[in-house]
């Protein structure tokens, strides 16, 4: 390769190698007009010792172009630090750790079914069917029926209406009861649930937002790393092609 393409080739390379983004892009450029102004004072050399320096020349400016580089990459980290931060990171792979869905799931206690129809009852419930059995039997003898055939039937009827009458009136209440019973149950685990809801929801939204800032602190990094890679390699490129010029 004549060494006059060589150092075009470098001259090239440091651009693009150098051309990250952000505001250095210009020094890059900056480095392509170095090397081609070295075109003619290489083509123009009368011997080898000459064109070795010009060689020597643009080793020495390509470096202080790629060292510019270098220079504006770090002020530009240092001057546009990342959102997010290491402990942010740290903070989110804890947060994700302890997470666990199950904590937000109400665990609620079965309904109380032993509802017993006995319980309610009417307390004096023995009283009133007595007290009906001699009701119509008074009537009874008061007809004349006296303790006949007829009046026993009467007095059976009316105690068993009575009895069905008590138990409809305390299934009702037996059931009234268990209603309610149910609706606070019911209410207890709704507002239970919900709470949990908006905890959960509360965390989803910090583990969201930390892991925003994790991934914005590792891009950041990552970014930061391949524009130090890009940069050395470019370095390593320009020492290269200056080293077989000289050859």
């Amino acid at each position: 390769m004549a060494a006059s393409n060589v150092i075009m080739s470098t001259g090239a390379g440091a651009a693009a190698g150098g051309a990250v983004g952000g505001p250095w892009g210009a020094v890059a450029g900056g480095a392509i007009g170095l090397a081609a102004g070295l075109f003619g004072e290489y083509e123009a050399a009368s011997n080898e010792s000459e064109k070795r320096a010009v060689l020597e020349k643009a080793s020495q400016l390509l470096n202080a172009s790629t060292n510019e580089l270098q220079s504006l990459v770090n002020q530009w980290y240092k001057d546009n630090p990342s959102i997010g931060s290491r402990q942010d990171v740290e903070t989110y792979s804890k947060l994700t750790h302890d997470y666990d869905p199950n904590e937000f799931v109400y665990d609620f206690e079965d309904f109380d079914e032993q509802y017993d129809v006995d319980d309610y009852y009417a307390p004096n419930r023995e009283a009133l069917i007595e007290k009906t059995g001699d009701a119509v039997q008074a009537r009874a003898a008061g007809a004349g029926i006296g303790r006949g055939t007829g009046a026993a039937n009467q007095i059976a009827t009316a105690v068993a209406d009575k009895n069905e009458s008590l138990y409809k009136d305390a299934l009702e209440a037996m059931n009234q009861d268990r209603q309610f019973a149910y609706n606070l149950w019911n209410a207890k685990i709704q507002h239970g649930q919900n709470r949990l809801t908006q905890l959960k929801n509360a965390k989803d939204t910090q583990l969201q937002l930390y892991g925003g800032l994790a991934e914005d602190f590792q891009n950041w990094n990552q970014s930061k790393l391949q524009q130090q890679v890009d940069l050395d390699q470019q370095r390593m490129n320009n020492q290269l092609s200056l080293t077989l010029a000289s050859i």
